[in-house]
């Protein structure tokens, strides 16, 4: 589905803007010299795509950069932290990972860094362009842990039920109520995903799959997703992970998903 959007390119950089876009086919933008009055909107500079609010300060925006700034430096700085034992990865064991809701890509660049084959899909048209964006110019930076991950923009509830082994990865959107208030660019992602869908449905799937674990990133004191009991947990600072074994991990886990076919 091609979905209809503003962007923003002050500095009308309009040949390695298209070129770059061509690798998000399913939005439509109309690109323009200034903001719009209200509303979200695309914002291009020499940094990559971003995305913005006119309803907040215009220095808000979200962005994602693997080659520098924060996330570059945990993807280098992870050893042994509870998402890789969650999901299974230890000394001479990469599990192929189907990251089902890849949204910024935080995790799934740490498990692709140590070495995990890595099948990411995200719904969300915008969230799966600016992700995207962010991978061209990772791989432009000839940043290795790229080459391990095939990204898709789609629904992944639709396929995910095919996965034949490793192992299947949920973190969906966390709910609201969180002591801390959130940055600004989290405000502004947080006011275009207000009405993501619950992930229940999702997990029905990823459990009539053949994959060895399905794994669920939860806040450290969130009900059980779908209310079904996990057979164990890695509990980290802030958040944990429920663990729905299936059967042991071993090397058959390990090689990319080209079970997983899309249409």
């Amino acid at each position: 589905m091609v979905t209809d959007w503003v962007g923003v390119d002050p500095l009308h950089q309009v040949v390695s803007r298209d070129e770059a876009m061509l690798r998000s086919p399913w939005l439509q933008i109309d690109w323009q010299s200034a903001p719009p009055e209200s509303g979200h909107y695309f914002w291009w500079d020499e940094q990559g795509l971003a995305l913005k609010s006119a309803d907040f300060d215009s220095r808000s925006c979200v962005h994602i950069d693997f080659v520098g700034g924060a996330q570059a430096r945990r993807v280098k700085a992870v050893t042994g932290e509870a998402l890789t034992r969650a999901l299974g990865c230890q000394k001479g064991l990469r599990p192929a990972i189907v990251d089902t809701t890849a949204g910024l890509g935080g995790d799934l660049s740490v498990l692709a860094n140590i070495g995990c084959q890595v099948l990411a899909m995200e719904r969300h048209p915008v969230i799966a362009a600016l992700f995207n964006d962010a991978l061209r110019r990772a791989q432009e930076a000839e940043i290795s842990w790229c080459d391990r991950v095939n990204f898709q923009q789609m629904d992944s509830t639709e396929v995910v039920s095919r996965v034949s082994h490793g192992v299947i990865y949920l973190d969906p959107m966390f709910p609201k109520e969180r002591k801390a208030a959130p940055s600004l660019s989290m405000q502004v992602l947080h006011t275009l995903l207000h009405a993501a869908e619950p992930a229940d449905r999702l997990l029905e799937a990823a459990l009539d799959s053949h994959a060895a674990r399905v794994v669920v990133k939860r806040p450290l004191k969130a009900e059980y997703l779908g209310g079904k009991v996990p057979s164990s947990q890695v509990k980290g600072k802030t958040v944990r992970f429920d663990l729905y074994p299936k059967r042991k991990l071993s090397d058959t886990d390990c090689g990319p998903h080209h079970e997983v076919a899309f249409s």
